[in-house]
């Protein structure tokens, strides 16, 4: 059995990196042996040598401990164009394979005790003409946690998200809220998450705070896996990622 966990969220922008680098990082806080991949990303910063480099990628690998060299391993498809995979792709003449793709995640998964493995986009983003984000995880069979953000319309978001993912077999193992500020927080955001607790039947397993601009050193990734433990069930999660807490998802 592969032990790992799927990021995904109800939109770019939500949060996913930050979310899958707190994890990463608490693992590692913990002393295990924390894997992470980004399968495929856009929107890459284009580097001296003409090259897309993505820095999502780099955040991961920061907070995992992993050394410069490894980017291939993590992130084997960076494009430049800041769009869905398929289109960013099609810009540039690029074809995706998605084979590649799963084995670079499989790959990771062998070799590491646990592992994150972050989507692009949503679940219903195009990484290749037909082929979404929804079956990459249906190719892996890990568990998947939803971010999601605390702000006017996520209960909608979020509701739809969780129905395509029954409708596709992709049962959800939780959400995680991001951006979460709990001495501001109204009606408005504390009723968005009674909604999504009540409609979603998911439990929550976390209100990350804001964190914007933390830098990929180590310092920031150390405080970011304690930020990780005081706000995240961090032992629920590392139980789900072995299998032992999500009797919704390991079917083999």
């Amino acid at each position: 059995m592969q032990k790992g966990l799927f990021i995904t969220a109800t939109d770019t922008g939500v949060g996913k990196t930050v979310i899958s680098g707190a994890i990463a990082a608490a693992l590692k806080r913990r002393g295990i042996n924390v894997g992470v991949v980004k399968p495929v990303a856009s929107g890459g910063r284009v580097n001296t040598s003409g090259q897309p480099v993505s820095e999502d990628a780099t955040f991961l690998m920061a907070a995992a401990g992993m050394a410069e060299e490894r980017r291939q391993e993590v992130n084997p498809v960076c494009l430049a164009a800041a769009l869905t995979p398929a289109v960013a792709a099609a810009e540039c003449g690029m074809t995706i394979d998605v084979t590649k793709l799963i084995t670079a995640c499989r790959a990771m998964l062998n070799q590491s005790e646990l592992t994150v493995v972050e989507g692009v986009g949503g679940m219903a983003a195009p990484v290749w003409k037909d082929y979404l984000v929804a079956d990459m995880m249906l190719e892996l069979k890990l568990p998947v946690i939803l971010v999601v953000k605390p702000n006017l319309g996520t209960i909608n978001h979020t509701v739809l998200a969780a129905e395509y993912a029954r409708q596709r077999s992709i049962p959800l193992a939780g959400i995680i809220v991001n951006c979460w500020d709990e001495a501001a927080a109204t009606v408005l955001e504390r009723s968005n998450l009674a909604y999504i607790k009540l409609l979603t039947g998911l439990p929550v397993l976390g209100k990350f705070p804001s964190l914007a601009g933390i830098p990929a050193g180590q310092a920031s990734m150390v405080a970011l896996g304690q930020a990780a433990e005081q706000h995240l069930a961090i032992d629920h999660i590392i139980g789900m990622m072995k299998g032992e807490d999500c009797p919704c998802f390991r079917q083999s």
